[in-house]
């Protein structure tokens, strides 16, 4: 299947929903008016919200772009996420940690997009269990959508359309300022744990794990050859 698909499979009383997104990066920092001008329709009135919430769930930060989710809708208000496994990556990702922060990231942004409906994305994480050392079939998630007039949107809702991936060079010289960081955590809400740091000692080692993990990668042939195959 092309990283560029989008196909809704229909099959008995539920239908099962493959859902990507294309690709291709931005260059450097322009925006992708034309790519992004779906998001901009506004939906008809008898569209399922399930269907809107996922569309910008599909818009998750994911490890190689893989866009591993696997969606299938149940009755009128549940669907189920999985796992395509024909999607992980087995040398770079054998345990397959970032696939799952992946796969975490869709659902948030499904929640986030659930709020702005007036709904309720109530998610119960791996319902049948989840196994101790890597995926399987078993579903990752199981969300039913409900109507409240409690809910309230998430102000971080509105970035969703503007993330993108930075291609120009950071100025390691300058650090973040401590406002900026407490802006950062808190913008997180409550029931999340976040850490951050600017003090230089500590962004120093932090910097060089980070630089040695990608330098093994990039020097062991089996990781940089699945990098390379993928890209």
């Amino acid at each position: 299947m092309s990283l560029n698909r989008r196909s809704l499979l229909m099959g008995g009383g539920a239908a099962a929903l493959v859902l990507t997104v294309g690709g291709g990066g931005f260059v450097l920092t322009r925006r992708p008016t034309s790519a992004l001008a779906p998001w901009r329709v506004p939906p008809a009135l008898n569209a399922d919200p399930r269907l809107k919430a996922l569309s910008y769930a599909t818009l998750a930060p994911n490890p190689h772009n893989r866009q591993p989710w696997l969606v299938e809708l149940r009755g009128e208000d549940q669907l189920v996420l999985y796992c395509d496994l024909d999607r992980l990556l087995p040398e770079t990702d054998p345990e397959g940690r970032q696939i799952v922060i992946g796969l975490g990231c869709f659902l948030e942004l499904l929640r986030m997009a659930a709020a702005e409906q007036g709904l309720v994305a109530n998610i119960e994480p791996f319902p049948e269990g989840a196994t101790a050392d890597r995926l399987t079939a078993r579903p990752i998630a199981r969300v039913r959508f409900q109507r409240s007039d409690d809910v309230r949107p998430d102000p971080l809702f509105r970035q969703v359309l503007k993330r993108r991936s930075n291609k120009e060079p950071y100025d390691v010289g300058k650090p973040v300022t401590s406002e900026k960081l407490t802006a950062l955590t808190e913008a997180a809400g409550g029931g999340v744990r976040v850490g951050a740091t600017n003090k230089p000692e500590r962004v120093a080692a932090l910097r060089d794990i980070t630089w040695r993990a990608m330098d093994t990668e990039l020097r062991t042939s089996r990781t940089y050859l699945e990098s390379v195959r993928l890209m």
